[in-house]
């Protein structure tokens, strides 16, 4: 970590805070849900694990070694390890979803047992080393290295053979997904729920504000793409140039004398032992109905309330208090008397409320001496709240003045609507991105005070009717989207073990999927109406009864060189390659070509 950052955190910039948000969450966020399987436990872990590295740099006594990612994904993992609690208050979140076109890589991170998945998760798309996971989990780098290697020879089984252009394409898409700049994890939507107990989180531990919004779905994230993206690959074959035959070299011989090594070495069952015995998956099919309603596209953001009336009464002379009438959480009418002082003379002085208001301090007693300037006391008009939003680039041309605004305030129960009442066009810029502040209005609320928490979302646009179905019902092949209807016979809540149906005997729809918002998707069919059955996957933890839904589609295992945390393909040409010359049993290979 550099030495400006490190200083930054230690003061509590809150611009630095906002960075590192905007450049780690999404990625931390898909490896959390990836560990635990579950947004109830993965929520929790993802929070715990920030505000566990915020803590950490604030108490180191020198810049740590490590970057902030590093340190994240490392208290990620020891947290993971240790067993984080469900949270039932996430239950409602959406799972992290990446593009379409990297949901093969997702897919098989799924297929891994328990007892693999976590080291080469953390080694392949946590960016840890093998010398950093052998001392989190406590063994031998050698079976770090193991692990890894029995994971990606999975993976290579269930891929089978590919074609040549089908091969080159999967080996782009991995470079791509596996960018150290995490561009591959963009399109995660991050839940307004989960920025903002994260934001809260941070909040308590800096004990300062920290007003950073976030654009919960911006347009294109919430646009489910219906086709996958294809990558032209060129039908003829060319010679490699002498550069990229070099290279290809290098990285063979490499890699064939590190399996070399491996293949000697005699993997430690510690993890194994630690891990398999805790978490054993359990397949069922759920049935659900198709229903009908409508799907939003919404900018969500988080701050604190200002009252939209304060004032502050104060003496003009010297005088002794002769009564006080309220006390500070009082209600008081426009033109009340609040309290009276009596100056030497015997002049009498009353402070009245000057609107309607509620008494947020009164620092008075009867018979104290004040001087001229003394506070007598502060209130708040009953006229409701403000919060401002920061609202980004692609999404401010959408809020309007008059627009509706859904509040919901951290201390207090329910939901409450308000209105936008200020768009602020001069743009602020930070991170390349530019946001432009809103002014939100929300009307008086029984026990709201000055500074307390709130998160607001506006929707920007409806889908309108239509048949909806949760988005992990859809699945993809190739082009084509479908869903699976349930077996004749089969009731709506029905579940199925594992055992009791055979999901491939099960008719396949296809649909035209259009708006999501990260929980739901609108989808198009002649074959279907409200009311149809269809069948979810789902994989549930026998030790902790989580569960996730288990998404379909795309195909198998991308290999990795052993312990190496994701190749590193530089500026290999991926179009004009000849992969016959790959030798047999090369590490991490897709089969034959």
């Amino acid at each position: 970590m550099d030495y400006e950052t490190y200083k930054k955190i230690k003061k509590g910039n809150l611009k630095t805070f906002e960075t590192l948000i905007d450049a780690h969450l999404k990625k931390s966020w898909f490896i959390s849900f990836e560990l635990t399987e579950n947004v109830c436990r993965g929520a929790p872990l993802l929070i715990k694990a920030w505000k566990t590295s915020i803590e950490q740099i604030i108490n180191a006594q020198a810049t740590p070694k490590e970057d902030f990612r590093e340190i994240l994904h490392s208290n990620l993992l020891k947290l993971y390890l240790i067993g984080e609690e469900e949270d039932p208050e996430f239950e409602s979140l959406p799972v992290p979803r990446v593009a379409q076109k990297y949901q093969q890589f997702v897919e098989e991170i799924e297929l891994l047992p328990n007892d693999l998945k976590p080291v080469y998760l953390m080694n392949v798309y946590g960016n840890l080393g093998t010398n950093r996971l052998s001392q989190i989990l406590e063994i031998p780098a050698e079976a770090v290295v193991d692990t890894v290697k029995q994971a990606t020879e999975m993976i290579a089984e269930t891929s089978g053979t590919l074609r040549q252009d089908r091969w080159a394409i999967k080996v782009r898409l991995s470079a791509e997904f596996r960018n150290p700049s995490d561009s591959g994890f963009e399109d995660i939507v991050i839940p307004f729920h989960l920025n903002s107990s994260l934001i809260h989180e941070i909040n308590r531990l800096l004990n300062k504000p920290l007003d950073k919004p976030v654009i919960q779905n911006r347009k294109e994230q919430n646009t489910m793409v219906t086709k996958t993206n294809s990558v032209g690959v060129k039908g003829d074959t060319r010679s490699l140039t002498h550069k990229n035959r070099k290279k290809i070299k290098i990285i063979v011989i490499s890699a064939v004398v590190l399996a070399l090594v491996i293949l000697g070495i005699i993997f430690i069952p510690k993890l194994i032992d630690g891990s398999a015995r805790k978490n054993t998956s359990i397949t069922t099919y759920n049935v659900e109905a198709i229903t009908t309603g409508n799907v939003d596209t919404t900018i969500s953001g988080s701050g604190t309330l200002t009252p939209v009336s304060k004032e502050t009464l104060a003496t003009t002379k010297a005088g002794t208090v002769t009564a006080v009438n309220y006390e500070v959480g009082d209600k008081v009418e426009k033109d009340a008397v609040i309290a009276t002082t009596e100056d030497e003379n015997g002049n009498k002085t009353n402070f009245t409320a000057p609107y309607d208001c509620v008494l947020i301090e009164l620092p008075i007693f009867t018979e104290d001496e004040l001087s001229a300037n003394s506070q007598i006391a502060m209130v708040m008009g009953t006229d409701g709240f403000t919060m401002g939003i920061a609202v980004d680039e692609l999404d401010i041309s959408t809020v309007k003045v008059g627009q509706e605004v859904d509040f919901t305030i951290d201390a207090v129960d329910g939901d409450y609507t308000g209105k936008v009442t200020d768009v602020s066009y001069n743009g602020s810029s930070s991170g390349g991105t530019t946001a432009y502040q809103i002014t939100a209005k929300v009307d008086y609320v029984e026990g709201v005070y000055p500074g307390m928490s709130a998160s607001a979302e506006i929707v920007i646009e409806s889908s309108g009717e239509g048949l909806i179905v949760p988005v992990d019902a859809v699945r993809t092949s190739g082009d084509d989207n479908y869903v699976y209807l349930a077996p004749d016979g089969a009731a709506d809540g029905t579940e199925y073990a594992e055992d009791e149906l055979n999901i491939s005997d099960l008719k396949k729809v296809t649909v035209e999927t259009e708006m999501s918002d990260g929980s739901y998707i609108l989808i198009e069919s002649d074959e279907l109406a409200d009311g149809d059955l269809i069948v979810i996957t789902k994989i549930t933890s026998a030790q902790t009864g989580s569960d996730s839904e288990n998404q379909g589609g795309g195909f198998g295992g991308m290999g990795e060189f052993p312990g190496g945390g994701g190749m590193n393909f530089g500026d290999f040409d991926f179009e004009d390659f000849d992969p016959s010359n790959i030798p047999d049993g090369f590490p991490g290979g897709f089969g034959g070509n």
